[in-house]
Parts: C-alpha cells; structure tokens; sequence
C-alpha cells in the first residue's frame, strides 16, 4: 500500500510541474488579450452594485483594488476584491476575489477565488478555488478546487479536485480526484481516492475506494468491488482439505491487483454425519497476478471465509484465513490447471461438546487457545499447511 502512494504522489508531482509550464503559456496569451479590453481604475469602494465609487460605470471598467460592504459588480478584475457577501465579474478575474457567500466570473478566472459557500467561472479556471460548499467551472481547470461538498469542471482537469463529497470532470483528470464519497471523470491519468466509488471509463493509475468502476485500467484498482469491463475475469473451482469444494470469482482493473469472491464447502463424515453437520463459509480476498515465463503464471492472494458449522451463531468468531501461493498451468485457451500451496489459520470461538473449535485437519503447526483478557469467553487458533489443486477459466 505505502509503493502504491508513492506511485501516486510522483505522479501527482509530475502531473503539477507539467501543468504549470502549460499554465504559464496560457496566462501569457490571456495578459495579450487582455491588455486595454477595459480601462482600469486603480480602487474603488462600495455598498451594492450600483451604490459605489464606480456608479453607473461599473458595467465598463475594471478595478485593481475593489471594496465592496454588501456586493461588487463589475467588467472585470485586474487585482483584488473584497465583498461581505458576494463579488460578480461581467468578463474575467485576474487575481484574486474573496467573499462571504458568491464569486462569480462570466469567462475565465486567472488567478484564485475564496467564497463562503460558492465559486462559479463560466470559462477555465488558471489557478485555484477554495470554496465552503462547491465550485464550478464551465471549462477546463488548469489548478486546484478544494471545496466543502463538491466540485464541477465541465471539461478537463490538469491538477487536483479535493471534496468532501464529490468531484466531477466532463472529460481528462491528468493529476488527482480526492472526495469523501465519489469521483467522476471520463478518463484519470493520476489517481482517484474516494470514500465510496469511483468512476472513469479510463484510468492510468491508481482508484482507491470501496467501490471503483472503469472501463479499462493500466494501473490499478485497490478496493472492496473492482469493475473493469475489460480487466481481470478469472473463475475457479478448487478442492482443499478444510473446505473440499470451492468456487471463487477473481475479479479487478488487471492482474496487478484484484479482488477474490468464495464459497466453500466441507462434506460431512463420520458415522453420525448428518446435513446439518455440513461446514460451509464465504469468503472475500484480495490478489495479484503474474506471468512466470511465457505462459505459465503465479498469483499471490489472501482469503478469510466465514465458518458456518454445526449451528452456530452468524455472529461468532470462526474464520479460516488463508495464504495462497497458487501456481497456474494453461491447458487450452483460458482453461488452467491451479496448483495452490496454502498456510492457514483456523480463529474461532465456537464451543463444542469437546472444547473450542472443530478439528478441521489432523496436523498442525500451531495450536493455542487464548482467554480474552475481559470476559471468559476463549479463542483458539490452530495453524497448519495445506494445499489446494483445481481448475481456472
């Protein structure tokens, strides 16, 4: 995890001082525009538009330093404005507004806005915004949004979009998305870290979140549900000696990393063996994937199952846990043979007519029952080797 961002923090940094020399390109073509679009007035102060120093010319000039008690209104902003409530550029901003509640700008913002609640730039954004509640931009974000619950860019992103909710862009992440719950992008050159799901059909790098969805992924998707419709889509049937029958789905961005889905089964023996002495439990894993010459491959994973045996409770602890060095033998097509030496780990405290814990196997490494240290309840952890053998397609 620690490799992973660092990964992304390098790209991060990359993507930053790319960006900023293509910044530095377009600030120079807008300063050419710009030059005497507006006559410019050195400071002017007000109440609300039009009760000001401007009057009934505010529509047409722009101001370096504008003061405003209540609202401004104004062409446009070659400087800095100050507005208890809310600051309105007819045209552009070159600097920087601060207010209560509202900045708004017609077209692009060349500089950084501060607002109470919201931002708004109907064209690109060169610089940064930092709003309490949102931030919107019509166009491209060549920066930094950082806002309460969410920011908008309707075109691409090149820098970062950190929310407390949600960061959307219409089209290209190049940099990072950070929200408390969700990111949307159509395609991320970076990386996304969400609270809940992220969702690009495109990333080259890394999503980070209980949920990521992509079309396709050069890079990796680390959390609890990867969906990448053109990713890593394995499904295998093994047997083992703690649960005889298994089926799992593998599923994730690509082989680099991917989430593992099981259900396992042990038949019941013995003389009294009966339906309801049927051992059983699901699991989830994680895994990563890699080619050992040119067709056979090894992947690296670990699996917990959940233990329902004998009628105990859903809630009691009685887990098997697994690692799994599962060796792959292609033997026609997608089908392969699976090889999987395990070391596992039995932690349960389910009580027995002969003490905690069934015995799974006949051998082990390790056998030791624990007393927790505030109630008398016991816990039993055995350890032993085994090993797997099945079939993946």
């Amino acid at each position: 995890m620690k490799k992973v961002f660092l990964i992304a923090a390098a790209l991060f940094c990359t993507t930053i001082h790319t960006f900023a020399q293509d910044t530095d390109f377009s600030r120079a073509q807008l300063n050419e525009a710009r030059k005497n679009r507006y006559p410019i007035r050195p400071a002017q102060i007000g109440f609300i538009p039009p009760l000001s120093t401007n009057g009934i010319d505010n529509a047409i000039v722009s101001n370096h330093l504008s003061i405003n008690m209540l609202g401004g209104f104004a062409a446009a902003l070659d400087g800095v404005e100050f507005s208890g409530l809310f600051s309105l550029e007819k045209d552009y901003a070159k600097g920087a507004q601060f207010s209560g509640i509202l900045n708004g700008v017609r077209h692009e913002v060349d500089g950084a806005q501060f607002a109470g609640i919201t931002n708004i730039a109907g064209g690109p954004l060169y610089g940064a915004q930092f709003g309490g509640i949102a931030n919107l931009v019509g166009k491209e974000v060549k920066g930094f949004q950082a806002a309460g619950i969410t920011n908008v860019a309707g075109r691409h992103v090149k820098g970062g979009q950190v929310a407390g909710i949600a960061n959307v862009a219409g089209d290209h992440v190049q940099g990072a998305q950070i929200a408390g719950i969700a990111n949307v992008a159509e395609s991320v050159q970076g990386v996304q870290i969400a609270g809940i799901a992220n969702v690009a059909k495109r990333v080259k790098g890394t999503q980070i979140g209980l949920i990521n969805i992509a079309e396709t992924v050069d890079g990796a998707q680390i959390g609890l549900l990867s969906f990448s419709r053109n990713g890593y889509h394995r499904v295998e049937v093994w047997g083992g000696e703690a649960l005889h029958a298994n089926v799992g789905y593998k599923m994730g961005g690509n082989r680099k990393f991917y989430n593992i889905f099981a259900v396992g089964a042990a038949w019941p023996t013995g003389g009294n063996a009966r339906w309801n002495t049927l051992r059983w439990g699901y699991g989830y894993g994680i895994g990563t994937n890699h080619f050992i010459g040119k067709r056979n491959q090894i992947s690296i994973e670990a699996l917990a199952y959940h233990i329902q045996e004998e009628g105990n409770y859903w809630d009691e602890l009685n887990m098997l846990n697994q690692a799994r060095v599962s060796f792959i033998f292609p033997l026609h097509n997608r089908l392969a043979l699976t090889v999987t030496p395990t070391f596992n780990v039995q932690v349960t405290e389910f009580e027995t007519s002969e003490g905690i814990g069934t015995e799974w196997v006949k051998w082990e490494v390790s056998d030791r029952t624990y007393a927790r240290r505030h109630d008398d309840e016991q816990v039993r952890v055995r350890m032993w080797p085994g090993l797997n053998v099945g079939i993946q397609f």
